[in-house]
């Protein structure tokens, strides 16, 4: 049976145990991440006490990953404190195949992903885990080589998609979350999966930590304390990189010269900054490096890049560029746009803006053709001017090559009438007191830079 709420209030929490909820992040609305076990139902009593203090609502996510016998009963466990407290619950099923290799890694990016699609502006989502959690982490990226980033461990507040999440009970290891539970009278679901050593984490948490705390007492604590050493090294190494994005910048980019100037360290870190300010995961050091110095030193015409899971860094001129892997365009492509509508187009989008006195005089809805660059076309830039060839054009606009490989034609009646947003025949656009329509390319490429 559940301890009584004056067992529960606040005023009779321990002070371990109420500072871990101080200095809470401002918010609406609270998620917990439930899994019905105890680290988790603990930390929905505490929130349940909290969150009429903090004037928000709070609710709580289940997610059945449809692997175990009993998960159909953590559900209904679940289900049922939920009720019993008035929390409201969301329960989501995942679609996930044990058969599949990288199971844990796998699991992890479903639940992270059904948390962010839940999650609104001014939403925090709360996740149980605590010291043992954080220790386990950083022994883990020990073993696969991580750096400082990485050792850091997990992050006791971060954003996540258009909330926040929080990790109040990083401070507070297993036996102490347990033991206040027991004093609480909480009835949790054990997970038997938990004792299963063919998951790394499992092996780490069964085999590995108790030896090392049968040796060095409290030695999860100190890692603990390692993981926030690493965390300040992190934010100083994050300072330097800033420094240096400022001072290698060129234009609204960063300068490949300059960037050659720093140390192998420095600009290794600046690039490692600059993606992760980008929402990307850097590649590893070895390739990282080596794909680095490929973009500093490669000839002019040699195209070099950093390829990443889903991108790719690449220079052009001075400057390095992040571009995501796009669908390849068929030379024989071709495809209808309506002028005052949009066209997906090999990962780019072809819209169109309406102005007074210039853009294509045409009536709006008028239906063009769109095709992609089959090699040998000419146009005339001007008026008056003889036609040239498209290709060599493109190199004197300095339009990047992967720009050059997906650009949109835009044809009327078999007439080359513009060039995406880049150009626009003469006979063709509106003058004044006209309406005229100006193509808008819209590219997913951009400058590799810092944060503004």
């Amino acid at each position: 049976m559940p301890a009584s709420s004056d067992q529960l209030a606040l005023e009779n929490w321990p002070p371990d145990l109420t500072a871990a909820f101080k200095d809470l992040p401002e918010s609406r609305r609270w998620w917990i991440a439930l899994s019905g076990g105890c680290d988790s139902l603990f930390l929905l009593h505490c929130l349940a006490t909290l969150a009429p203090r903090h004037g928000v609502t709070l609710h709580a996510i289940h997610l059945h990953h449809g692997l175990n016998a009993e998960a159909d009963q953590w559900q209904q466990h679940c289900e049922q404190v939920c009720e019993g407290l008035a929390v409201p619950l969301v329960s989501e099923r995942l679609a996930l195949d044990p058969d599949q290799p990288d199971l844990e890694a796998r699991a992890r990016e479903a639940r992270y992903e059904c948390f962010e699609s839940l999650l609104e502006p001014g939403d925090l989502l709360f996740m149980a885990h605590h010291g043992d959690d954080q220790a386990e982490t950083v022994l883990l990226r020990l073993l696969r080589g991580s750096g400082v980033r990485g050792l850091a461990g997990m992050p006791a507040e971060r954003e996540l998609g258009n909330g926040r999440l929080v990790r109040p009970l990083l401070g507070l290891e297993r036996r102490r979350i347990e033991a206040l539970a027991r004093d609480w009278m909480l009835d949790w679901c054990e997970d038997g999966s938990n004792r299963d050593t063919r998951f790394d984490r499992n092996y780490l948490r069964h085999e590995i930590m108790p030896r090392l705390e049968a040796r060095w007492p409290r030695s999860g604590r100190r890692m603990g304390r390692s993981a926030e050493h690493c965390r300040e090294a992190e934010q100083l190494l994050s300072e330097l990189a800033d420094m240096d994005a400022r001072s290698t910048a060129s234009g609204q980019g960063i300068s490949v010269q300059a960037l050659a100037q720093l140390s192998g360290p420095r600009r290794q870190q600046l690039l490692r900054h600059l993606l992760i300010g980008h929402g990307c995961q850097p590649p590893g050091e070895r390739r990282l490096a080596s794909g680095l110095e490929a973009l500093l030193y490669a000839p002019d015409d040699g195209q070099p890049e950093l390829r990443g899971e889903d991108w790719r860094v690449c220079r052009f001129r001075d400057q390095l560029w992040l571009v995501p892997d796009l669908p390849v365009v068929r030379m024989d492509a071709d495809a209808e746009w309506s002028v005052n509508g949009s066209l997906e187009w090999f990962g780019t989008l072809l819209t169109s803006a309406r102005r007074e006195g210039s853009g294509l005089a045409i009536e709006a809805g008028e239906r063009l053709r769109i095709q992609a660059r089959r090699g040998g076309e000419r146009f005339r830039p001007g008026p008056g001017q003889p036609h040239r060839p498209l290709s060599k054009w493109l190199q004197e606009q300095r339009i990047p090559p992967w720009e050059r490989a997906h650009l949109p034609l835009v044809f009327s009646d078999g007439e080359l009438v513009a060039i995406a947003d880049l150009w626009l025949a003469p006979e063709w656009r509106a003058g004044e007191g006209q309406t005229g329509w100006m193509p808008v390319w819209c590219r997913p490429w951009q400058l590799l830079k810092a944060a503004p």
